[in-house]
């Protein structure tokens, strides 16, 4: 009898555990650097996202971010601070992501790869277009016949 009267006691311990377990904020929602550089131009004159560059000047930055997420800021009041201190050229556009991205797969290239690039790109627009000549020729000449 005793051991049931301890299990009565120890259920309602039991339910506040695993309620204050519950509640408590997980890490996984904490906010991280690679979060809000995402939505940051790199500070130097390369093309790059702010997520994608390692040079010292973007290091600079992403180490700033840090410390403005651990001063509690939000996203939203990082790249505001940015914004304020550097102007409109620390928030990255659509058209500056994508020559970023660009740039970042491609600034190794050297002039052979610029040209077999080039070359393989009108060799596939030939063939594409005379796929497309031979098949409009094909059903035309379908029609006709079946006239």
């Amino acid at each position: 009898m005793k051991s049931c009267s301890s299990r009565i006691t120890l259920l309602p311990a039991c339910m506040a555990l695993t309620m204050a377990i519950a509640m408590a904020p997980s890490g996984a929602s904490a906010l991280t650097v690679n979060e809000v550089v995402v939505d940051l131009a790199c500070p130097c004159e390369c093309p790059l996202v702010l997520s994608d560059c390692n040079m010292t000047c973007g290091l600079k930055w992403k180490d700033d971010v840090g410390k403005l997420i651990n001063k509690g800021m939000s996203k939203q009041e990082i790249i505001d601070s940015f914004v304020a201190k550097h102007g409109d050229a620390a928030r990255i556009t659509p058209l500056q992501r994508i020559q970023g991205k660009i740039f970042q797969y491609t600034r190794s290239f050297g002039t052979l790869e610029w040209v077999l690039l080039w070359v393989g790109i009108a060799v596939w627009i030939s063939l594409m277009f005379i796929g497309i000549y031979i098949a409009v020729k094909k059903v035309s000449r379908d029609k006709s016949q079946a006239t």
